[in-house]
């Protein structure tokens, strides 16, 4: 549900506005509202110095050979020192990463000539007057009779060319169809030398690195979260608007219904004058969500941010879509083996990350987990065995229990119908909620026409239902909006279009979950028949096939396990959202406090 906010308007004296700010950070509770304007500079440096931080944290995590560093903080103040000189290692470190492959590309263009002293050569040009070049050409296309006119040395023959060296007497004029290549600056022994020199000080460096992420890494992160209070703190300080030539400082923010008391026991306790009120309506669309749900609904309130918050005025669908969502995902899965996986897994996960973000997401995975274990019983599947068909077991009682493919498609239609329904009657709620009950009397009409056009299929109570359709549609139609009946019966019409076609398109989206099931026990069932195949290896048969279906199956499970996760929520985010006649957009509650 949605935690109902109060607006307070703080009036306090320009001497004890920073006073105020810290204990009101402390307090942690007030969403401050912030004006729109530009960016102080002094907000912009530290914004700035935070993003520093975390490249460079980012960066020497990556130098950790074990992941490992110290957990304790070594008591340095002096964190910009450390990360100026983070940020020149790695700039030193990126720069002779760069000279070195530039160093490697002229080792291997100079690598079939050999390694000779370019001294020596430019010597003998200065003394003697011989000038050396250095000429290319394809095999085939190699004049024998250059040999006689000019005096050249094979070096060397590969991939289909002749590399040679030609002699000649300065300014002699050489006449031959050859690529010329220009003679080297250094010889391979030169350039060998420099890189490994250069590997040398890359080496120094990174080990420079990994000193400093092992002791200092959390010297940064904290460092980190000291400059992002401080950078709100300045953000809050700005907010404050000028009043009585600048003595008196006005400052509004949102307050939670629930921890008002704490907010008025301290404004009360340091004599801060202040004003509490209700959000008028048209302040609805700026005040802040915060939200408060049982345990399991808020296992899947992440997924819920994935799409938006709701806004102020409506219901929170957490607690109505999570079930239908670990029902989803349970049968996009459908096998009870990937089932027990990921509730095994999740389980041993939890008792390694004991405290932290993680555990909740942990428990998520366990629920859908058993979700998956409960829909791969129904429709029996384990690993890619479909129980019905498989010889493991005998009893045709047993097998007459299991889902088929017929059953399971028309589960899926109905699954979708009956959450759709659900929809539209959180829909007519929420008008009452926010515009009365004669405003929600269309929605309650067709959720009436479905209901009793169902209920026709019945045929002891026919007759009665169909009673029910005409009156769903004459609601519907005569409550479709104000204004004279002829307008109304017109959109009526025109919704009755509109809504018959919108329920049908939604309801065959659900068939996403037959599919998906489907299709996951077929890949399964083709590697079970693929991993067969080796168990005919004489020996190390069975060694094969088994680290075949872990890899196959480990793979499938990956596979179907996102699909599992984005279709539900396509399903929830469209079909569910619509017809429950969400709006969303709501803006998140972010208090004014100190970070941890």
């Amino acid at each position: 549900m949605i935690i109902k906010m109060s607006k307070y308007s703080f009036l306090i004296y320009h001497k004890d506005y920073e006073n105020f700010l810290k204990d009101l950070q402390d307090l942690g509770v007030v969403h401050v509202i912030e004006k729109e304007g530009e960016t102080a500079e002094e907000i912009r440096n530290k914004i700035g110095l935070i993003k520093r931080v975390e490249t460079a944290v980012k960066h020497l995590k990556t130098k950790l050979h074990d992941g490992k560093y110290d957990p304790e903080p070594n008591g340095e103040n002096d964190c910009v020192r450390f990360l100026d000189e983070v940020e020149k290692l790695t700039l030193d470190i990126d720069q002779n990463h760069q000279k070195m492959h530039q160093l490697n590309k002229e080792l291997t263009l100079q690598q079939p000539w050999g390694d000779f002293s370019i001294e020596t050569v430019k010597k003998i040009s200065e003394s003697a007057g011989i000038e050396t070049k250095l000429f290319v050409v394809p095999s085939k296309a190699f004049d024998e009779s250059w040999k006689d006119k000019f005096t050249l040395e094979i070096i060397r023959e590969m991939s289909g060319n002749i590399y040679f060296a030609l002699f000649s007497r300065a300014g002699e004029t050489v006449d031959i169809k050859a690529d010329e290549v220009k003679l080297f600056d250094r010889s391979i022994s030169g350039i060998k030398d420099e890189i490994a020199k250069l590997k040398i000080k890359i080496d120094g460096d990174v080990k420079k690195l990994h000193s400093i992420a092992v002791k200092h890494i959390k010297d940064l992160e904290d460092f980190k979260v000291k400059i992002e209070n401080e950078k709100q703190y300045c953000t809050i300080y700005g907010q404050g608007q000028h009043e009585a030539g600048g003595k008196l400082i006005v400052l509004e923010g949102w307050v939670p219904e629930t921890r008002g008391s704490d907010v008025n026991g301290f404004l009360e306790k340091n004599n801060i004058l202040y004003l509490e009120r209700k959000p008028s309506e048209d302040e609805y669309s700026s005040v802040p969500i915060l939200t408060k749900n049982s345990y399991f609904a808020s296992l899947f309130e992440p997924i819920a941010r994935l799409f938006s918050l709701p806004s102020y005025t409506e219901i929170d669908l957490t607690a109505f879509f999570a079930p239908f969502y670990m029902m989803f995902f349970g049968l996009c899965l459908g096998d009870a083996g990937y089932g027990v996986v990921m509730l095994v897994g999740a389980t041993i996960a939890k008792f390694k990350f004991k405290n932290g973000d993680l555990r909740p997401i942990l428990t998520l995975v366990q629920f859908l987990g058993a979700a998956t274990v409960i829909a791969g019983a129904v429709t029996g599947t384990i690993f890619g065995i479909t129980l019905s068909e498989s010889s493991l077991i005998s009893s045709g009682e047993v097998k007459g229990m299991f889902l088929t493919a017929d059953e399971m498609f028309n589960l899926s239609i109905a699954i979708g119908l009956i959450q759709i329904v659900f929809g539209l009657f959180i829909k007519a709620f929420n008008i009452t909620k926010q515009n009365g009950f004669v405003a929600a009397l269309p929605t309650l009409g067709w959720v009436l026409m479905i209901i009793s056009g169902l209920a026709c299929a019945l045929p002891e109570i026919k007759p009665v239902a169909i009673i029910f359709v005409w009156i769903g549609l004459a609601v519907a139609m005569l409550f479709s909006t104000t204004g004279n009946i002829f307008k109304r019966l017109g959109l009526g019409v025109w919704d009755m279009y509109n809504n018959i076609t919108g329920v049908f398109g939604d309801t065959l989206s659900y068939i996403r979950l037959f599919a998906l099931g489907l299709s996951g026990s077929i890949l399964g069932l083709v590697i079970n028949n693929i991993g067969e195949i080796f168990l005919d290896i004489p020996y190390v048969g069975w060694l094969v096939w088994l680290i075949f279906l872990l890899i196959g199956h480990t793979g499938n499970l990956l596979l179907c396990s996102l699909g599992s996760f984005v279709h539900p929520m396509r399903l929830t985010f469209v079909e569910f959202y619509k017809n429950a006649g969400w709006t969303g957009g709501g803006k998140e509650y972010k208090p004014f406090k100190k970070n941890a």
